[in-house]
């Protein structure tokens, strides 16, 4: 017996919605049929008048368990993604004091298979100290690198094994990961602009919300954006930049693979829902690296992420507890806050709002959010698609249905959205992986531990 069918939805298939049913065994799609002959299944769902499309997949999480399981776990993170209709986690590396790269790489599996409901991959550490352990991560199956061109403050012992320190060990860096033909995503900020601004900036007295933004310029990014692409395509390597926000950056990028270099980009939906001024009334739950820009680059990142420039929306979910949040307890000093927040539930979402009001289309959200994550990440044809043998991994959605969007609704441990009061169209109702329900109108189906490790296809990395 057929374990589920779906039944009358409007399916996204070949880059549209087909009217179609869906019928599901073992987890995989085994039958897509337009002619309603449905064989008897255990279970059915009748999607009329919603549409499904393929699960999201997340390719930039810190959810960061444990170490900082009092801002998120891995269970409750996933059920944050579920909740979201993200169906697989990328998650970044995190070090762990007294531990190598490869010990805490281990400890991060071994959490996650306990705990989480999505299905995941891990992102592997790549900084100038942990270049040796980068081909032992790969045979584990990490499904990239990651690694910071800016230098980890010592308080942040989470990221000391990402910092490439500087262009002679990112070019070593660069090179050890072309050897895997794995992606190597980078965050691209220019280390001593930065360090120099905040030192300038904090003499004059100034660490206003503002301040933060000023001391991360926009030149900071397009240098090290640049630079990063130009020592990636020297050695061939396959080049990811994160939470890009600058219009000039864009147009490097665009250029870059005008001439064929490989290089994909990410943004969040932040850095495309808000602009500078409407973050500083947010204060510091939108204090984030890069920071929010200008509607001038707000404007040239919508054109990106339509003429396909951004290849993911990504959410780069960084929660914090609300006392590390507190600027008012650290003598209003926004460089004293954390920089991140959370967004792994609210970022799809928020974005079929956009597609509502026509800002973008679904087929180049699908593209963005399913589709070229899975491709890029070596994760394609099981994951990213609707098709026959694919994942069952779908997302069930009434783009009809309005409502609006609450802190004390959120699955967070924080309970806290930048998007508190937004009103949106476009409304989740069921998020399914290999088969299974795993969210439902508000509720979680499965236990602890149903996601699964997803390692890549080295035959689909493109």
């Amino acid at each position: 017996m057929i374990n589920l069918n779906i039944k009358n939805g409007k399916v996204f298939l070949e880059n549209k919605l087909i009217d179609a049913d869906l019928f599901i065994d073992k987890g995989k799609i085994k039958l897509i049929t337009k002619d309603n002959s449905l064989p008897k299944a255990q279970t059915i769902i009748d999607a009329t008048n919603k549409i499904i499309i393929p699960g999201g997949i997340d390719v930039h999480t810190h959810i960061l368990d444990l170490i900082y399981s009092y801002r998120d776990d891995f269970y409750t993170g996933t059920q944050a993604a579920a909740s979201g209709g993200i169906t697989t986690v990328l998650e970044m590396p995190l070090g762990i004091e007294g531990k190598s790269a490869i010990e805490s790489f281990e400890m991060q599996l071994e959490a996650m298979q306990k705990k989480c409901t999505v299905d995941y991959g891990l992102i592997g550490a790549a900084g100038h100290n942990t270049i040796d352990s980068i081909q032992e991560l790969t045979r584990k199956g990490v499904v990239g690198f990651k690694t910071f061109m800016i230098n980890a403050p010592e308080e942040e012992a989470e990221l000391k094994d990402l910092a490439a320190k500087n262009d002679y060990f990112l070019l070593k860096i660069f090179s050890e990961i072309a050897k895997t033909g794995l992606v190597s995503s980078v965050h691209a900020e220019n280390d001593a602009i930065i360090s120099h601004e905040i030192e300038r900036l904090i003499a004059q007295g100034k660490k206003d919300f503002q301040a933060h933004t000023d001391s991360r310029p926009v030149i900071s990014e397009d240098e090290a954006c640049l630079r990063a692409m130009v020592l990636a395509n020297h050695v061939n390597a396959k080049l990811n930049l994160v939470h890009m926000s600058s219009g000039t950056a864009f147009d490097y990028i665009r250029r870059a693979k005008a001439m064929g270099w490989d290089v994909s980009c990410e943004i969040t939906p932040h850095h495309l829902l808000f602009t500078t001024e409407e973050a500083k009334k947010i204060g510091p739950w939108l204090k984030v690296n890069p920071p929010i820009r200008s509607k001038e680059h707000n404007v040239a990142a919508w054109k990106a992420l339509n003429d396909g420039t951004i290849d993911f929306i990504a959410s780069d979910h960084s929660p914090y507890s609300h006392e590390e949040k507190d600027v008012k307890s650290k003598d209003n000093n926004f460089f004293e806050c954390g920089s991140g927040t959370p967004t792994l539930e609210t970022m799809l979402p928020v974005m079929l709002d956009a597609v509502n009001k026509k800002r973008l289309s679904l087929n180049r959200l699908v593209e963005a959010i399913s589709i070229t994550p899975a491709k890029r990440f070596g994760l394609y044809p099981r994951k990213g698609v609707i098709k026959v043998g694919a994942d069952a991994d779908l997302v069930i959605i009434d783009m009809q249905k309005e409502y609006t969007l609450k802190n004390e609704d959120m699955i967070t441990k924080s309970k806290i959205t930048i998007f508190d009061g937004m009103k949106i169209q476009g409304k989740i109702e069921q998020t399914i992986v290999r088969g299974n329900v795993v969210y439902d109108r508000g509720k979680f189906p499965v236990k602890k531990g149903y996601g699964e490790y997803i390692t890549p296809n080295p035959d689909y990395i493109s």
